[in-house]
C-alpha cells in the first residue's frame, strides 16, 4: 500500500513555495520507507522585483533624511548634510520651485520634496509590477533522495 504526505511551506521573506512530498510503501514484499521527494518552486522574478524596491527606498529614504534636515535647521556647511544635499540634488531636479518652501531661512518644509517621494515611491511600485509582469514564471524543481527498494535487495 502506498501513501503519499504533502506540505507546503511559503518563505515569507524570499515569497519561495517549498513543496515537501513523502512517499511511503507498506506490505508485503517492500521493506521500509527509504524515499523522499523534494519538489521546491521559486520565482526568479522576485529578486528582480526586490532590487526595485531597494532602489526606489533607498532614494526615498535620502529625500526623506533631507526633509527632515531642512525642517530641523541643520546646518546646510556640515559633512553630511551637505553631501545629503548634494546628493538629493540630482532626483530633486524635475520637481524643482514646483511648490512653495514654507518656513524661515533657518527652518524650511520644501514641499517639492514632499512631492518628489511620493511620486518615487508611485513610480518604484510601478516599475516593481512591471518587472513583475515581465519575469514572474514558476521554476519546479524535482529531486529524489533514493529509490524505494523492495525486501531482499
Amino acid at each position: 500500500m502506498e501513501h503519499r504526505d504533502t506540505d507546503v511551506e511559503r518563505d515569507p521573506v524570499t515569497g519561495h513555495v517549498q513543496e515537501h512530498r513523502t512517499v511511503t510503501n507498506e506490505g508485503p514484499g517492500v521493506g521500509p520507507a527509504e524515499e523522499a521527494e523534494v519538489v521546491s518552486t521559486s520565482n526568479p522574478g522576485w529578486r528582480a522585483v526586490q532590487f526595485v524596491y531597494l532602489v526606489f527606498g533607498l532614494i526615498d529614504g535620502l529625500l526623506l533624511l533631507r526633509l527632515v534636515l531642512k525642517l530641523l535647521g541643520a546646518n546646510p556647511e556640515a559633512g553630511f548634510s551637505n553631501w545629503l544635499y548634494n546628493v538629493t540634488a540630482v532626483f530633486l531636479g524635475p520637481f524643482k520651485n514646483i511648490l512653495p518652501t514654507i518656513g524661515t531661512t533657518q527652518s524650511q518644509l520644501e514641499m517639492s520634496v514632499v512631492v518628489a517621494i511620493l511620486v518615487y515611491a508611485l513610480a518604484g511600485w510601478a516599475v516593481a509590477r512591471f518587472v513583475a509582469i515581465i519575469f514572474y514564471r514558476n521554476v519546479t524543481v524535482a529531486r529524489r533522495s533514493r529509490g524505494l527498494r523492495p525486501r531482499g535487495y
